[in-house]
Formats: C-alpha cells, sequence, structure tokens
C-alpha cells in the first residue's frame, strides 16, 4: 500500500505532507494510513456522548456506500473512516476512560489487521498531564516490521 507521506511537525502540533525533492514524498508503511485511521474523524454512533442534535461528523462516504467486506475480518463490520475519539473530547479527564479510549483507538485501526496489513496491534493510552491525552500504537507487519504512532494530544478540548 503506498500513500502520500505525511509527516509530524511539532511547531504546528500536526501533520503535513513530506515532499521528496519537487514532489511529494510516498508512504510504503502504515505510517499515513495510520495518522489519518486516527485523526480523521469517524461519524458518531447513535449512543456516542454528544450533545443532542450536534454535528455527528464523519466522511460522507461512509453514509451513503458502506464498504462491507464479507471475506475479510467480521462481515457484519462495514468499513468506516477515522475514530471517534472526538466523541469522548469533552469527557473528564478520568482513569475511568482510558479504557473506552483504548477501545475506540483499536476500532479505527481494526481494518489493518482485518485487511492483513498488520498481523496485530499494542495500544496503549494514558493521561500524563492535567489537558492531555497520550497513545502510543504499534502496529505488527506481516514482514516482522513494526509501525509506531506515538503522540500527545490536547483532551478536553
Amino acid at each position: 500500500m503506498t500513500d502520500i507521506a505525511l509527516f509530524y511537525v511539532p511547531a504546528l502540533g500536526g501533520y503535513d505532507v513530506a515532499l521528496d525533492g519537487s514532489d511529494l514524498a510516498l508512504d510504503d508503511g502504515l505510517m499515513t494510513a495510520a495518522v489519518l485511521s486516527l485523526f480523521c474523524d469517524r461519524r458518531a454512533n447513535p449512543d456516542d456522548p454528544i450533545p443532542p442534535g450536534a454535528d455527528p461528523r464523519g466522511w460522507w462516504g461512509d453514509r451513503v456506500a458502506p464498504l462491507a467486506r464479507p471475506n475479510q475480518g467480521n462481515g457484519t463490520n462495514p468499513d468506516r473512516i477515522g475514530s471517534r475519539l472526538w466523541t469522548l473530547m469533552r469527557q473528564p479527564q478520568l482513569p475511568a476512560l482510558l479504557p473506552q479510549v483504548k477501545d475506540i483507538l483499536a476500532e479505527a485501526l481494526a481494518w489493518m489487521v482485518e485487511d492483513g496489513w498488520a498481523t496485530s496491534l499494542d495500544i496503549a493510552v494514558s493521561f500524563p498531564r492535567r489537558g492531555w491525552l497520550g497513545y502510543s500504537v504499534a502496529a505488527h507487519k506481516p514482514d516482522g516490521t513494526t509501525v509506531r504512532v506515538t503522540r500527545q494530544v490536547p483532551w478536553g478540548i
């Protein structure tokens, strides 16, 4: 799988495209795919804790043309883009919330294992300090290599 490479820019607190000379750099690993899976907003589930009438966000294609994969993974689990982490951002920063955060990150990245791009995922989450969520994801690829994404993001915005 080849994607346009994204790289983290600390001064921006986010990602930007990478250049290779005068062309866009490419990523043959899973880094760009992991970043997009974690940082794009997936559409909220009906029971997610968002205010009544709030925008459920998400990519419009998930709403009009979900892609079921009956031959891979769980045939009842349609492809979805992004994560629902945004639905929890206004929740109090309590340790009891961390398992739910971990489950949401695992949900966002599950396609990697279902589609055979990774053999397994290791996910750790914490609240390292007030107002911040820390997470670390290790995607173990079939060739034995590991792609790691570790970040701290503002919490409670």
